[in-house]
This record gives structure tokens, sequence and C-alpha cells, in this order.
């Protein structure tokens, strides 16, 4: 999913309030009579529309940061707790090794803890960015 910057985002409201602005005023001057009178009226009622898109645009814009932020605190709430249980499993059994394990032994639990460590850091890494979506490899797996 490509990520804007707040400039493409303002520029994409002000662009949908200009065409909003535009439609509503070539139909008025192309429907009301040529007054002008009635016609600044109509012109003026355009303009604010086409500010209220551009508002409308803005707050769709700001509620979508937000569920995007919410998402992303979730999921790393979910990795840290998972990174805790994981630690908390995994540490005693780094232990036994140790005091009672030869050198191969130590060696294998090492390189094992590495591994589970780069795995953490990558999912933790993931959940943050929102790269990875679960639920759609689930659902390729299926199909």
């Amino acid at each position: 999913m490509q990520r804007w910057n707040n400039g493409g985002k303002l520029g994409l409201a002000i662009l949908s309030g200009i065409i909003v602005g535009a439609i509503a005023a070539g139909v008025h001057l192309a429907t009301i009579p040529h007054e002008p009178g009635v016609i600044l009226h109509a012109l003026i009622g355009d303009l604010v529309a086409a500010l209220s898109t551009i508002a409308v645009c803005l707050a769709i814009q700001l509620r979508q940061e937000e569920v995007h932020y919410r998402n992303a605190i979730e999921r790393a709430a979910i990795v840290a707790e998972l990174n805790h249980h994981i630690r908390n499993a995994v540490f005693p059994l780094c232990l036994i090794v140790q005091k009672v394990g030869d050198g191969d032994s130590l060696k294998a639990a090492s390189e094992a803890m590495d591994r589970i460590n780069l795995a953490l850091k990558d999912a933790t890494a993931d959940a943050l960015s929102g790269r990875v979506d679960y639920g759609d490899q689930d659902n390729q797996k299926a199909a």
C-alpha cells in the first residue's frame, strides 16, 4: 500500500474540492438564468461546496491514518506479548543447557536463541510496518 506524505494528501483534497466546485459551477452556469445576482449567489454556494469537499476529504484521510496507527499499536502489543512469552519459555532451557550441557549442545542452544531473536525482530518489524498480512496467507493456502 502506498503511503502519502501530508502534501500529497492536501493536494488530493484540494483537487477534489476544485473538481466538485467546477462541476457545480458548470451546472449552475448552464442551467440558471444569467442574472448577475443569481449567478453570484450560485457561485458562492459552489465555493462553499468546494471548501466543504476539501474538509470532508481531509477528515476521511485523518480517520484513515487514525485507524492505521491504532492497528499498528495493536499489532505491536501482540508481538511484544508474544516476545515476552517466548523468552520466558526458552530462558530456563538455556540455563539448563549452560549448566549441564557440553560444548556442542551449548553451541546449538546459542544458535537457536540467535534464530529466535532474529525471528522476533523480523516479526516486530513486520507488525509495526504492516508489510505482512497473515490473513491473506491463510486464504492463499486454502485456495
